[in-house]
This record gives structure tokens, C-alpha cells and sequence, in this order.
């Protein structure tokens, strides 16, 4: 049984970390990343594939119905209040029983580790007990057959477990996931909220405005054009996706891009170390090139980001790429610069060269190291 549930996160873990930005991110990109992790596991570890299957079912009054790590890959996020508009559809009887048992499961999701840093710390600036790496570590665990160290207001079934572990995967190896830009209170200043800030909030909301990873950085296109995406957030979760998909000639066809994607594992995919680290080092190296996820100066094109006021003090700041790596200061309006056309950050080799993006986390081992 651990041996099984060890290749089920290795398999996610593969998934998520193929060199192209479709590391799971809006909702088709973590049917993806689960549609990966399912031919993997078929390919190399059907037992393993078969006991997951297992912790899928749902048997609706006496009715078995089987399911994939692709279709509950979405669970964690159709389980949010007001995402019906994305999920298509009210949540799930399931996914209300989750909500319900873990009232923070929003918070699981992300860990805003500031630009600056090099590495996730727990309980620096931006961490919490149930961020992103937190709780990949207390699914692991749970999985695993172990006792996670209780945390408050989170209580999961193996099920949940599973298809949460093949959510926050995905999430993890976005990078605006793991890092965050964060200013003084004129917004004027990009600040470290670990020097000069105290737990728990580090001056937050207080002495230091934060970008919520990138969420109140809006994209406004000078007109006639429209923006890619509303915020620079949704950027990164949604229209990487779809770019790659269409570059690669699978924009309707999710199943297809997984099979393309799965085929053609990138070199060094491999994570060392124990499985229980592997969340924090994917944060590490997440960190490591957020700054660059955030923006990057390429050709003349540009995209005009504007922060809103909801960042501090009723002031408005426009925010360039090359202005929101660490310790940037924005002008008075700056640009940002997305290059002379976005499927150059698309195609495979490019992203992982231009943007400093992980290549060896295509581990189909972590759901076998569960089980060790």
C-alpha cells in the first residue's frame, strides 16, 4: 500500500513539472497535470493506478463511479466559495463536505514568500502553518499511513488527500504561487516585510502593501488592444495554458496535450532527497524565480500594469516587469513588457531558459515516496 501511494505523488509530481507552463494552474491546466499523472501511472505503476482508482470512487447509493486524478485534480478549487463562474458548476455535495471540515482550505493553495528571500522559511513573511508546502506535507503524511501533526481546522479523508496532493502540486510549480511582491504604504518602495516586520502579520496592511502574488497587479492594454488577462496572476494561471496548448497544436484537446507532454519528459527531471522535502525545495527554487515570473524585460510590445488602490493608502502605482524584481522601485508610470509576442514565453525551452523555470521536478517518483 505505501509503495502505491509513493508512485501516485511521484506521478502528480511528473506532471506538474514538465517544462512548459502547464504546471496545473487554472482549470485546465490541473486536468492536465492530472491526465499526466494518470498515463504514468498506467504506463509504469498500474497497481499503484489501480489503488488510487480505489481511493477515487465514489459510490452514490450503491452506484460506483470511477474517477481519475484529472477529473478530481479541480476538486480543491470547485470547493471555493464563488468560483462558479470557473468551475462551471455549484460544488459538489463532496466538495461542500470538504469545505465544511477545513474552513481555511482557501489558504492551502499559496505561500507569499517575498521576492528577496531565496528560500521558503516557515513562519517568515508569507508562510502560514497551511500554506502550499505545509500541506502537501500533511497529505504526504496522511497518505502515507503517518499521523500528521495536527493543525487546526483541517481535517481531510485519504480521498481529499488525493486529490488535494494533485491539486496543490499543480499549484506549487506556479511561481506567483510561491512568491509575491510586496511595497511600503505609498507603494513606492519594494520591502522586505521579514526585516523590520513581527509575526504574525509582519506589518501587512499596515506599514507593508502586498500584491496578494500578483492578484492586484492588473494588466491594462493601452487601446485599442485588450490585456491578456485581468491581473497578472490570472496571467500566469490561465493564458500560459492556453498559449502552450495552441503552440503545441492541442488547443482543444486537453487529453491530447497531456499525451504530448507526458511522451517527452524533460532531462534532469528527477528531485533528490527525501519525499517529505520535496514540497520545500520545489518552494525554493519557485522563489528562485519568481522575480522573473513576475516579470522579465523583453522586446518592445508592452503591457501597462497597474496596481489598484486597494494596495495601500488610496494610491494609485503603475508597476513594470522589470520594476517588480526584488528591490525594484517603480517610476511614475513604467511599462511591462511582455515581448514582441507571448508564444515566445510558451514554447518549452525558451520558458525554462528566459524565465529561470524548474526543470527537474518531473518526478513520477513522489507517489511511490509516500510509501517509504
Amino acid at each position: 500500500m505505501e509503495s502505491r501511494v509513493r508512485a501516485t505523488c511521484l506521478a502528480v509530481w511528473a506532471a506538474s513539472a514538465l517544462p512548459v507552463p502547464a504546471a496545473a494552474w487554472d482549470f485546465p491546466g490541473h486536468r492536465i497535470v492530472g491526465a499526466i499523472a494518470d498515463l504514468v501511472l498506467q504506463q509504469h505503476d498500474p497497481a499503484t493506478q489501480q489503488r488510487v482508482s480505489e481511493l477515487l470512487e465514489k459510490n452514490d447509493s450503491g452506484t460506483v463511479e470511477k474517477r481519475s486524478l484529472s477529473e478530481v485534480a479541480v476538486f480543491p478549487d470547485c470547493a471555493k466559495r464563488g468560483n462558479v463562474p470557473f468551475c462551471g458548476r455549484p460544488p459538489s455535495e463532496e466538495e461542500k463536505a470538504y469545505a465544511g471540515r477545513n474552513p481555511h482550505h482557501d489558504k492551502f493553495h499559496f505561500a507569499d514568500v517575498p521576492l528577496q528571500r531565496p528560500s521558503y522559511v516557515p513562519s517568515s513573511a508569507g508562510t502560514q502553518d497551511i500554506d502550499v508546502v505545509q500541506m502537501i506535507a500533511y497529505a504526504v503524511a496522511q497518505l502515507r499511513g503517518k499521523t500528521p501533526t495536527p493543525k487546526p481546522d483541517v481535517n481531510l479523508t485519504d480521498t481529499e488527500a488525493v486529490w488535494l496532493l494533485a491539486h496543490l502540486v499543480g499549484d506549487i510549480h506556479q511561481p506567483l504561487h510561491v512568491g509575491a511582491k510586496y511595497f511600503d504604504k505609498t507603494c513606492e518602495t519594494s520591502v522586505d516585510p521579514n526585516i523590520g516586520g513581527t509575526p504574525p502579520t509582519f506589518g501587512s496592511g499596515d506599514t507593508v502593501a502586498m500584491t496578494m502574488g500578483g492578484n492586484l497587479i492588473l494588466l491594462v492594454a493601452p487601446a485599442p488592444a485588450v490585456p491578456p488577462a485581468a491581473n497578472l496572476h490570472l496571467y500566469w494561471d490561465s493564458t500560459t495554458v492556453l498559449r502552450a496548448m495552441q503552440a503545441a497544436g492541442s488547443a482543444h484537446s486537453e487529453q491530447e496535450f497531456a499525451k504530448l507532454l507526458a511522451a517527452a519528459p524533460p532531462a534532469g527531471w528527477e528531485t533528490t532527497g527525501a519525499a517529505d522535502t520535496w514540497a520545500a525545495q520545489w518552494a525554493r527554487r519557485r522563489a528562485e524565480c519568481s522575480a522573473a515570473s513576475f516579470g522579465r524585460r523583453q522586446r518592445p510590445k508592452r503591457w501597462f500594469a497597474d496596481a489598484p488602490s486597494a494596495l495601500a493608502g488610496g494610491m494609485r502605482a503603475l508597476i513594470s516587469v522589470d520594476d517588480l524584481t526584488a528591490g525594484g522601485k517603480p517610476d511614475g508610470i513604467v511599462l511591462l513588457h511582455l515581448g514582441d509576442g507571448p508564444l515566445q514565453i510558451f514554447d518549452a525551452q525558451r520558458l525554462a531558459g528566459d524565465h529561470g523555470m524548474e526543470r527537474n521536478a518531473h518526478d513520477s517518483r513522489l507517489l511511490l515516496a509516500v510509501g517509504q
